[in-house]
């Protein structure tokens, strides 16, 4: 038998957290003394055990109560009723860390606090990805739009950086003439990073060029925006009239 002091040192379960269980009948003692001291047998262990167990599970209390009354099946459906709470805070926790580094890039990207663009892309993490692009069905199929998609949710910080730097090089030289050498070369690096995001799959990167052309308020393909969208038009439009 233990006392409710050598069950606290057995289970690391402080005292003031076994009184609590006994008085909302979570779990009390199998017996107790003369002096009215309560005492805990082994059966008690184990059920402290049970419940510290479904405790880290995630379940409340009152859950746990109930588990415990039930029977094999009501284990089952509760633990598969947990899995799916699991499931949906890990894609919240997802979406949560996409939008903070998402914020974090934005403010490393524009050197300001920019609250309109925090709160487009908070926003953005707060609904499907496939909602997200509807906007632009007239320019892309499903399947495009999966793709881009899937590309989102591959890339690395460095790719990441990589693709800021090359849209930060062509907002810092807006203005340069179109058939410059630094307008090609900007423009050139924008597709090269295009094409190793998306392969040669040209049929795709002709549609999302449509859908860039006709860019619609938000924050879907940031950081690109209407100004790098003009300038690139410009410089490809100037490459084929030299040639």
């Amino acid at each position: 038998m233990y006392t409710i002091g050598k069950l606290s040192k057995k289970t690391g379960v402080t005292v003031r957290t076994l009184d609590y269980y006994d008085e909302i009948g979570l779990i009390k003692p199998s017996s107790k003394t003369d002096g009215g001291h309560r005492l805990y047998n082994d059966e008690d262990v184990m059920r402290l055990e049970r419940i510290l167990a479904l405790k880290y599970m995630g379940f409340t209390l009152e859950q746990i109560k109930e588990i415990l009354k039930g029977a094999t099946t009501t284990w089952y459906e509760s633990i598969q009723q947990q899995l799916e709470l699991v499931k949906r805070e890990q894609k919240r926790l997802s979406m949560l860390e996409k939008a903070l580094l998402g914020v974090s890039h934005s403010l490393e990207f524009e050197r300001e606090v920019n609250w309109s663009l925090i709160f487009g892309i908070t926003q953005l993490f707060q609904q499907d990805q496939e909602d997200l692009f509807q906007q632009y069905d007239d320019y892309l199929n499903e399947e495009e739009i999966n793709k881009i998609i899937d590309m989102d949710a591959q890339m690395t910080e460095e790719d990441i950086k990589e693709w800021l730097k090359v849209i930060g090089d062509i907002k810092h030289n807006l203005d340069i003439d179109p058939v410059s050498e630094k307008a090609v070369q900007l423009a050139e690096s924008w597709l090269s990073q295009v094409e190793k995001m998306f392969g040669n799959d040209e049929a795709l990167l002709e549609d999302m060029r449509e859908a860039l052309q006709n860019l619609k308020e938000g924050v879907a393909f940031y950081p690109m925006d209407k100004d790098v969208i003009d300038f690139l038009e410009r410089v490809f439009i100037a490459k084929e009239e030299l040639k």
